[in-house]
């Protein structure tokens, strides 16, 4: 998206649905979207749903008086007070973190990602192509997670966002939230992904002979396989067991994307 003047709804075809949880994390409103990529441009998201924009994301792609500067932005939404991101300060400026799944969100977590008063938080900020040392989101970043806390009514509540950036912040690709309204509850970030990505990760089986390749699990399982360029070379649907052959495939590293219903982990292979 070229045009900055027109901003990307946050609920382009989006589903939002309310999961089941414990009772410390109950009603969690989990929103799955289509895959979304912004090249130059704002997202905008609804973190809780009542319509009201609580944070922008904005990439700016080969801005600044030289035009050599790439950058994402977080900001809180337009008149949003105390709405704030994990990460931290430094050398007056603030940094979002990219925040690890399991990351506990609670008043004591950090939120200095987004600063109080100029209102922005850098998440990746590239001079002629190098990033400053604290830019956590420069790319590229697969599965990333920001850490985030809104106000409502004058209480804390906590949510966190997925995205991916690509190599040297070109884009960056909005792929799902969830939001806890609970106030002054702990949240955790990728809470409703953890439990079902463990049962299923921790059987995961890669195998490789020669040109052929076994993947398996105990439950059935989506499958994709990128080389580095991004370019795909196997797409199958959920099954148990995939068996393919990677000859004609150049040889480095290359990306399989295992994938459920409503999540994905990508780990890396070397074809030989």
């Amino acid at each position: 998206m070229n045009d900055k003047s027109k901003k990307i709804s946050s609920y382009l075809g989006a589903a939002a649905a309310v999961l089941g949880a414990n009772s410390a994390q109950a009603q969690l409103l989990y929103t799955d979207i289509d895959d979304t990529t912004v090249v130059d441009g704002i997202f905008e998201l609804d973190l809780d749903g009542d319509t009201i924009v609580d944070f922008t994301i904005e990439h700016v792609l080969n801005g600044g008086q030289l035009g050599n500067v790439t950058s994402i932005l977080l900001r809180p939404g337009d008149s949003i007070e105390g709405n704030l991101a994990l990460g931290a300060a430094a050398n007056s400026f603030n940094y979002v973190a990219n925040a690890v799944p399991g990351t506990v969100l609670n008043p004591g977590a950090g939120f200095s990602g987004i600063n109080n008063s100029l209102k922005v938080g850098y998440m990746a900020f590239l001079v002629d192509g190098v990033a400053y040392p604290n830019s956590n989101w420069a790319g590229p970043v697969t599965d990333g997670y920001l850490g985030l806390r809104i106000l409502k009514d004058d209480s804390a509540c906590f949510g966190w966002l997925r995205m991916d950036v690509a190599d040297s912040a070109k884009s960056f690709t909005i792929k799902d939230w969830s939001f806890n309204p609970e106030k002054d509850t702990s949240f955790t970030v990728a809470f409703e992904l953890l439990d079902v990505m463990d049962r299923v990760l921790r059987n995961l089986r890669v195998a490789q002979d020669g040109h052929n390749m076994d993947v398996s699990t105990d439950s059935p399982i989506g499958l994709r396989i990128f080389d580095m360029q991004g370019k795909e070379l196997y797409n199958a649907d959920p099954k148990a067991s995939h068996h393919l052959s990677t000859l004609g495939w150049s040889t480095g590293i290359h990306v399989l994307r295992v994938e459920g219903e409503n999540w994905h982990h990508n780990l890396k292979v070397l074809i030989p």
